[in-house]
């Protein structure tokens, strides 16, 4: 076995299986000794291609009710989809109902001409012009949030809710920018395994992290099982880059046989 290894995690897409199915795949996972189990924040199945889209939170709550180890994250939630209040609120609930165990995934959105951005068009939820504006609205998210639980918070926040431990928050990336803002100010970046610059974009992130010990690098991928492996060609490169996680993705059919079977990578 190699000496350095990743954190291996799991992601599924809850629009490609009933519940039951979803639900044995997240107690599977939690056996096989995946780290954490990430589902998507979309309304609508059809950029997956499936017939609907369970939503984000509340599958990440009955997640929670089915286990009782494995981290919980969304990767990524859309600050634009929720109102900055209502996404504290959200994240505050799961997190109490898991017992501290979620991260959150945020992303900045699509622009508007995108044709990734149809199910906001469809339901009118606005969405920034700019990519400077899509980061501005990111960061200003986190900073509501983080002032909604602060342990001296305002007074106009009484009684909202207010996690006992606040969740770690990264950021899902494409570009530079919102990397140094993710290394400056959240606690981990996320970033597609085939992006043309992966590297130069994590070191970027990594740079303006301070180095931090505790900042979480990760990178998602297609699930192929033997990417989990330490000593698998892949695994190394992620290493040699500083990604500190890899991320698992059964995009198309949920396979609780197949996620069984890469613990004998995880043990």
């Amino acid at each position: 076995m190699s000496s350095q290894s990743l954190i291996i995690d799991l992601q599924l897409n809850q629009g490609s299986a009933p519940w039951t199915l979803l639900r044995d795949a997240a107690v599977a996972a939690e056996d096989s000794g995946f780290s954490t189990l990430w589902n998507l924040d979309h309304f609508s199945g059809d950029m997956f291609r499936t017939e609907s889209m369970m939503e984000c939170f509340t599958s990440l709550a009955a997640w929670a009710e089915a286990t009782s180890t494995i981290q919980l994250g969304t990767l990524v939630t859309n600050v634009m989809n929720r109102a900055p209040g209502l996404l504290a609120n959200t994240v505050s609930t799961v997190q109490e109902i898991s017992g501290n165990r979620m991260i959150l995934g945020v992303g900045a959105g699509a622009a508007p001409t995108s044709p990734w951005g149809g199910e906001q068009r469809a339901l009118g939820i606005e969405m920034a012009p700019t990519m400077a504006l899509r980061h501005e609205r990111l960061l200003s998210t986190v900073e509501t949030m983080k002032s909604i639980w602060a342990s001296d918070r305002d007074a106009k926040f009484s009684g909202f809710p207010r996690p006992s431990v606040a969740p770690r928050i990264i950021a899902g990336v494409n570009s530079f920018a919102l990397a140094e803002i993710a290394g400056r100010h959240l606690n981990g970046v996320n970033i597609r395994f085939n992006h043309e610059q992966r590297g130069e974009v994590l070191r970027a992130a990594i740079a303006a992290s301070g180095g931090r010990s505790d900042f979480d690098v990760s990178v998602w991928s297609p699930f192929v099982a033997e990417y989990a492996d330490p000593d698998h060609g892949f695994h190394k490169e992620l290493v040699a880059e500083g990604v500190t996680r890899l991320i698992l993705f059964q995009s198309d059919a949920t396979d609780v046989k197949a996620i069984s079977s890469t613990g004998k990578y995880l043990s």
